[in-house]
């Protein structure tokens, strides 16, 4: 049985199936980076990957697979670290190359495991 889900959900069994949905396909990423020789010399690279997904997850409020704008703004404000939206406009930019107005998975976990300091590191 397929289950249709929509931007407007209260919670509940869609709120469970969609969040199970994007802990898999984040998992899934995880395995492409797991697989990377270019990540090969990571310490503890399961470790911070898993504790990537968690990050993300609980910042990816609107649940479509990316961080927005808001989400950026409430993440960073639970982090004790408000921002005008200039100065997040420019992080995304940063994490992002100047390709999205969103943080895809992909760029937070490249942006983690980047060797510069990253404006967004936890």
């Amino acid at each position: 049985m397929s289950v249709a889900l929509s931007n407007r959900f209260q919670g509940g069994k869609a709120f469970g199936l969609l969040k199970a949905r994007q802990e898999r396909r984040l998992a899934e990423i995880n395995r492409e980076f797991l697989c990377d020789q270019k990540y090969s010399d990571e310490e503890n690279l399961p470790e911070k990957l898993s504790a990537f997904k968690e990050k993300y997850m609980e910042f990816d409020l609107n649940n479509e697979g990316e961080i927005d704008l808001m989400s950026l703004k409430r993440m960073m404000e639970k982090l004790g670290v408000p921002k005008t939206h200039l100065e997040m406009k420019k992080m995304i930019s940063e994490v992002t190359g100047g390709v999205s107005d969103t943080i895809s998975y992909r760029d937070f976990v490249n942006m983690m495991l980047g060797k510069r300091s990253a404006v967004l590191k936890l």
